[in-house]
């Protein structure tokens, strides 16, 4: 069940209580701080509930968004404790190509799933890669938060604490995975198995994107590039409707 450490000699070893601890911070501690800032702008913005779709739809993503940069700002000042920095998990590897392949083919595929629903909703097909209005400042708030944030915290992160610890491979991908999916808890608030339908996908592809970051020899940024391609094109439009139940809105 041991391995060596991936960051050396001088890395920290890391004990179960705090290996744990980390998992479920990011797991359910994140979902709590989404919430707790979702609700302190729902109360302070009156935009953010009587605006138009557009509005009501940005100030949604606000709140996730200064939760997942403040949670990478505490990985930040944890790594710098540490003697390490985003480097040292990966942040700013390239990859290889085996990586480039797997992340982008299974984004692909999870895009290509969220396309079925557009037509549902009169959303030209095109809409997902050109969008416009309020629709392109999402697609780079929701792509790049998603792409950046959610992958130095389950992967860079969460799967260095893992190996660090001693666990194999198997475990790296699938544990982190597990938190990724449970870490988008606030869709429960859609009900229990609508939230069931998002996190089990959203852990397996999670898992995908872990063995992507070992596949490139521990490099994060084609994991990056496939999740802020996923979601910033037809991901954003489906929680745009789930969020405000306009159809057919291609512009602001």
């Amino acid at each position: 069940m041991h391995c060596p450490s991936i960051l050396g000699d001088g890395a920290v070893k890391h004990y179960p209580i705090r290996l744990w601890t980390e998992f479920v911070i990011l797991a359910l501690g994140l979902p709590a701080a989404i919430w707790a800032f979702s609700k302190l702008i729902k109360t302070s913005v009156p935009a953010s509930t009587y605006g138009s779709p557009g509005e009501r739809f940005l100030w949604w993503i606000a709140g996730p968004s200064i939760a997942e940069w403040l949670f990478v700002l505490g990985i930040v000042f944890i790594l710098r404790h540490r003697g390490l920095s985003l480097n040292d998990i990966g942040v700013w590897r390239g990859g290889n190509w085996r990586a480039w392949i797997f992340a982008l083919s299974f984004a692909s595929l999870a895009i290509g799933s969220n396309l079925r629903f557009l037509p549902r909703m009169n959303v030209p097909i095109s809409s997902a890669f050109f969008p416009q209005g309020f629709h392109l400042a999402a697609a780079l708030i929701m792509g790049t938060t998603a792409g950046f944030c959610e992958e130095v915290l389950f992967r860079g992160f969460l799967m260095t604490e893992f190996a660090n610890a001693g666990y194999r491979k198997v475990a790296q991908v699938l544990i982190p995975g597990v938190a990724f999916g449970l870490a988008h808890a606030g869709y429960l608030n859609q009900g229990f198995l609508p939230w069931l339908g998002i996190a089990v996908p959203t852990a397996l592809i999670g898992m995908m994107w872990g063995v992507s970051y070992l596949l490139g020899q521990r490099s994060l940024i084609p994991a990056m590039v496939a999740h802020f391609l996923n979601d910033a094109t037809a991901l954003q439009w489906i929680s745009f409707f789930m969020v405000t139940g306009a159809l057919g809105r291609p512009t602001g």
